[in-house]
């Protein structure tokens, strides 16, 4: 049944001999988390009862707090060590444990103590980390250490060494299982009192066959004790078990001393550290709580942050869209009453072809007032969440159609060609009325961008992509062109980028807005390419089969 339990012992050892960056970062068992959660009467009772001193410290190696057992240790009261640099008040031997926390890792010291207080005999054992806390209401990366008062155990070795009789009566009133292990027999050599009530009286007996009833050694004897000769006297190692015919915790310490005639053996304490541990438990219950509650908290921040974030980014677009429907809808409308006042004004001094001539611009700009309305009426739609996205099956050479038809004025004001290489029917699964707003918008620019005389060139086609069926429809024109940088500004939902086309007509940047925002929410891409003073090739993929 103790089989793990030299396990343990054995990793443990192991472990003892790893490089800083090799070693495990846990405390011991009973140090873990032993300061957290301390805020109730309850766990700040465990936390200066616990039979260990526990001293808290931040990266300046001052203390800000330590529990009643550590004051026990040191005689000493609590104004004499808080708030005080380590490295001042304490013996400089324990500074290396504390200054590999400032490294990044765990500390150990064990040895005489030189009290600056008192002239009192002292061994301990240290066990230092790193480790965040709470003190104060203040976050702390500092780091923790665990003190414990060795001294009996250090008088009980070197009792040993003297006489066998003052061992006896010196491991008898430790308050810890002790026993003696012969390595060359494998006999029980001494148990002290607290061992024989445990285990019975079974010196002279096989180890494994006295303790365990069974004739297989166990772990710590296969591991250590064959190489005897290989592991230095005085080094031991330690590990924690759980004792399940008892329901005890135990923290089990192994190594080697000088017996009697300077025989070499193997030398094994266990403290009972029940209450330790049903104290960390309990702490660990509050810490996973704690951290639940913490998580919900962040992840409710986190939330808000983002809502703050988004309605900023709104605010500043619905700014935007204010300004362009003061500015670019008053030139339009604008233009519209002052050529009426004109034909109303003096239409008996005009003849025909003048009043032509005159309407003409009035069109162009009561196009331009349309396309801007309706593209800012799908603009609101979308943003609101209210357009609706009814996918059915359309031909969308019809739709190309209409929109040229709507375009034709504008093509004729500048004179510009035309190449329709509409050859053939291309049917897509799509929301007609947003298909609809992405040709409108790409013709649109075409015309508004190329000078007079200029060449727009449409064409559709179907094509793989990824191995998956696209309809490519393009618009090519001899425009103005677009620099790369500027594209990049076309296709950011949040910024409206435009300029003035070749007339001086002024655009918001909503239509490609639409357009990008449309064709990505029938799974299809833009694509564009461009050249300064050479023209523009725009080109929309759609999936030809519904997604």
């Amino acid at each position: 049944m103790f089989e793990n339990l030299h396990l343990k012992m054995n990793q443990k050892y192991i472990n003892k001999n790893k490089q800083p960056e090799e070693e495990d970062k846990k405390l011991p068992e009973y140090a873990d988390d032993i300061y957290d959660q301390l805020n109730s009467d309850q766990y700040l009772s465990i936390y200066n009862k616990i039979p260990v001193g526990v001293i808290l410290f931040d990266k300046d190696l001052i203390v800000t707090d330590v529990n009643n057992t550590f004051l026990k240790i040191f005689e000493i009261t609590r104004n004499q060590i808080c708030n005080f640099k380590i490295n001042k008040i304490t013996d400089k031997r324990i500074l290396p444990a504390f200054e590999q926390v400032l490294k990044g890792y765990e500390g150990f010291y064990e040895g005489e103590y030189k009290s600056t207080f008192k002239k009192i005999e002292l061994f301990i054992s240290v066990h230092s980390k790193p480790f965040v806390y709470t003190f104060d209401n203040r976050i702390i990366d500092g780091g923790i250490a665990v003190f414990q008062d060795i001294t009996e155990h250090t008088i009980a070795e070197r009792a040993v060494n003297r006489s066998y009789d003052t061992f006896q009566k010196v491991t008898d009133n430790v308050n810890a299982i002790i026993y003696v292990i012969d390595p060359e027999t494998y006999k029980v050599l001494f148990m002290n009192s607290r061992a024989v009530n445990v285990f019975g009286e079974n010196v002279g007996e096989i180890c494994h066959i006295a303790f365990f009833g069974t004739d297989k050694k166990c772990e710590t004897c296969q591991i250590n004790i064959l190489k005897t000769n290989n592991i230095e006297i005085g080094k031991f190692s330690e590990t924690d078990f759980f004792e399940k015919s008892s329901g005890k915790w135990f923290q089990l310490s192994y190594g080697f001393i000088e017996w009697i005639n300077e025989k070499k053996v193997m030398l094994l304490t266990s403290i009972d550290i029940t209450d330790v541990k049903n104290a960390q438990v309990k702490i660990q219950e509050q810490n996973i709580k704690f951290e639940e509650t913490l998580k919900k908290l962040t992840e409710q921040n986190e939330k808000i942050n983002k809502q703050s974030n988004e309605l900023k980014v709104s605010g500043a677009i619905k700014d935007t869209m204010f300004s362009i429907i003061a500015h670019d809808l008053r030139g339009p409308v604008g233009n519209i009453t002052s050529a009426l006042d004109i034909i109303i004004d003096d239409i008996e001094e005009f003849d025909k072809k003048e009043i032509i001539e005159i309407i003409k611009p009035v069109r162009d700009s009561a196009g331009s007032a349309y396309n801007l309305l309706v593209n800012l009426l799908f603009w609101a739609k979308n943003e609101s969440g209210e357009t609706f996205f009814i996918r059915e099956e359309i031909l969308i050479n019809d739709i190309i159609e209409d929109v040229l038809t709507l375009f034709k004025p504008n093509f004729e004001s500048k004179n510009i060609k035309l190449i329709n290489k509409l050859n053939n029917e291309y049917y897509v699964f799509a929301d007609e009325h947003m298909i609809h707003t992405v040709i409108r918008n790409l013709i649109s620019n075409a015309v508004k961008y190329t000078k007079v005389n200029g060449i727009v060139e449409l064409s559709i086609d179907k094509v793989l992509k990824e191995n998956k069926e696209y309809i490519k429809f393009t618009v090519k024109d001899t425009g103005v062109g677009i620099s790369q940088g500027n594209i990049l500004k076309m296709l950011n939902t949040k910024e409206f980028y435009s300029t003035y086309g070749t007339n001086k007509e002024k655009g918001t940047g909503i239509g490609m807005i639409l357009t990008k925002e449309f064709v990505e929410r029938h799974n299809g891409f833009i694509s564009i390419k461009s050249e300064i003073d050479k023209g523009t090739d725009i080109s929309v993929f759609l999936p030809s089969e519904p997604t």
